[in-house]
């Protein structure tokens, strides 16, 4: 009965059994009889001790597998049996504030590097870091004899194009023949007819215009009538060939000396008389006058002439575009007589146009090189850097100086597309910066964001005022604003109100815990997880600003509407 009991329980227990199986040795040898020989060695087997951990860690393994298993599948049902807990939230008065806040890297509103173009050596220094300097104030002193004949070089290239030009201008408005005053055309007798098409050379004599309005005659008296003629006496002037007798009047006298052939010297008359349109030049004429009952003949008969009188010549070449050239044609001052054409009169302003262009910003360039070497401050400012000592050699791109006014820090912000339009110039900013407290104001805000990880910013751009120097430039700053406040406004946890998708779009809704359907519920295609399906209604609702935990309800409820928050677990394993 034993030995039954004793099998049962072996074959209950198969793993003790087997792992007494593993701790069995080799069968011993016989014990020697008295009397017999030496007895024979008892040979020692040792376990197999690799064999036997081995095992040990793959049951270790099983045993840990199937507790896994064991536990998550108690973890699953009890999660599956158990009823978690609906939390609700009701809508309430209340007040909400936004606030932006982050952290910023500063920098003055005004700074400038002062950086070479050219090499030279460092004659002096005479600011050093921390100086406070004006504008136009001389910091430094560069000599650089290549940068003083680069400006002379330029200089000289620069006039040369400008004279180039002067002629290519002068020439261009040459094209264009026109009367210098008014009066009669007489063409030359030995020059053909110009028409349009026409090569007209440079230096051609195209007419002679004379002023025929009027005539002068000159005549000679003898020294005898000194002091009697006097200008703006009326003379007659007696014309032989029409046999007619003319006024006229003394335009000048020059008391010059002509001696006569007969050894009398003479006086010169001018006289001035209108022309009845009859006269011509080259006519004969004498001009008689009284004077205290007695009357003054010239010397001799003079030749009439016309008032003024002037030969039209070209100054440059060209074809003929527009000719207005007749003989004995009365033009007006100014009328155009010739126009010729003048394309390559253009194109050679044009390429003029482009050297003086070029060869005026080499001097340009080569002037702020000088004036880069003569280190004056472009701004007021403080010394930020002083990187050069006299006699040092500086290289082209260098940057010699560093000069900044710290008396206004700006400060870059980042709003988020919450609260950017809420945000607007001159809104208050409190600054802190390793404890150093102080006010900004906003002074820009852009229109275009930037998106990092499916969040968009605004920048925006903070104003310090700085003159106590609090700031330090180059340096993190912390920010923060009121974006904006309500007061007295319906609030709800933001966790709340929940984004879904209808066919109008993305709407905002929250889900009203009521029996009975509210009218202004909305059905969903798609529910939204966790939220009970029974006494629970979808509701659009329009929210304004947030915080951190609450969201403004502007519209789609009214206070004491209990909603859906979340649904809460509670771990009891």
């Amino acid at each position: 009965m034993a030995d039954e009991k004793r099998t049962d329980m072996e074959q209950s227990l198969p793993q003790v059994q087997y792992d007494a199986t593993l701790n069995q040795t080799e069968e011993a040898a016989p014990l020697a009889m008295p009397g017999e020989g030496a007895p024979a060695q008892k040979k020692k087997v040792r376990p197999r001790k690799k064999h036997i951990v081995r095992k040990a860690v793959i049951g270790l393994v099983l045993v840990a597998v199937v507790s896994g298993i064991v536990w998550g599948c108690m973890k699953f049902l009890g999660r599956g049996s158990q009823q978690g807990e609906v939390m609700t939230a009701v809508v309430e008065i209340g007040s909400i504030t936004s606030t932006i806040s982050g952290e910023g890297l500063t920098r003055a509103k005004n700074s400038a590097t002062i950086t070479l173009t050219t090499s030279g050596t460092v004659q002096e220094v005479y600011v050093k870091e921390g100086d406070r300097v004006e504008a136009g104030q001389q910091l430094y002193k560069i000599k650089s004899p290549t940068a003083e004949e680069a400006v002379i070089t330029a200089q000289k290239e620069v006039d040369n194009c400008t004279k180039e030009m002067n002629k290519l201008q002068e020439a261009k408005s040459n094209l264009t023949v026109r009367a210098p005053f008014s009066g009669k055309l007489l063409l030359p007798a030995d020059s053909g007819e110009i028409k349009v098409g026409d090569d007209v050379s440079s230096g051609r004599t195209l007419a002679t215009l004379v002023d025929d309005s009027k005539m002068r005659l000159r005549q000679y008296y003898s020294y005898a009538y000194a002091g009697k003629i006097k200008a703006g006496q009326s003379v007659s002037v007696s014309i032989p060939s029409s046999m007619t007798t003319i006024q006229g009047t003394v335009s000048e006298v020059h008391m010059v000396e002509r001696i006569s052939a007969e050894g009398t010297k003479l006086f010169e008359v001018d006289v001035v008389m209108n022309n009845p349109g009859t006269l011509a030049a080259g006519v004969d004429a004498t001009a008689t006058m009284t004077v205290g009952g007695e009357t003054l003949y010239p010397y001799e008969a003079g030749k009439l002439e016309y008032n003024r009188s002037a030969d039209i010549v070209t100054k440059v070449g060209g074809p003929a575009q527009k000719v207005n050239l007749r003989n004995y044609d009365k033009v007006s001052a100014g009328e155009v007589l010739l126009v010729m054409g003048g394309d390559d009169n253009e194109s050679a302003i044009f390429n003029m146009n482009n050297q003086m262009k070029t060869a005026q910003k080499n001097l340009d360039e080569a002037k702020k090189a000088m004036d880069l070497l003569n280190g004056v401050a472009p701004i007021s400012g403080t010394v930020m850097s002083v990187p050069i000592e006299p006699g040092q050699e500086v290289a082209s791109g260098f940057a010699v100086m560093v000069i900044a006014d710290n008396s206004t820090i700006l400060l870059d912000a980042q709003v988020d597309e919450r609260n950017i339009s809420y945000v607007k110039e001159g809104m208050t900013v409190d600054i802190d910066q390793w404890g150093n407290q102080t006010v900004g104001e906003i002074t820009s805000v852009s229109l275009t964001s930037k998106t990092e990880n499916g969040v968009a910013t605004f920048p925006a751009v903070i104003s310090i005022d700085n003159s106590e120097g609090i700031l330090m430039p180059g340096s993190y700053a912390n920010y923060s604003m009121v974006a904006s406040q309500s007061n007295d406004c319906m609030v709800l946890p933001i966790q709340a109100v929940k984004s879904v998708e209808t066919p109008e779009g993305s709407q905002s809704v929250v889900f009203v815990h009521t029996d009975v359907r509210p009218e202004n519920a909305i059905d969903l295609e798609t529910p939204v997880e966790g939220v009970p399906e029974k006494d629970y209604y979808a509701v659009p609702v329009t929210t304004g600003i947030p915080d951190n935990q609450n969201v403004e309800i502007l519209s789609g409820v009214e206070v004491g509407t209990e909603v859906f928050l979340q649904v809460m677990y509670s771990e009891t394993y």
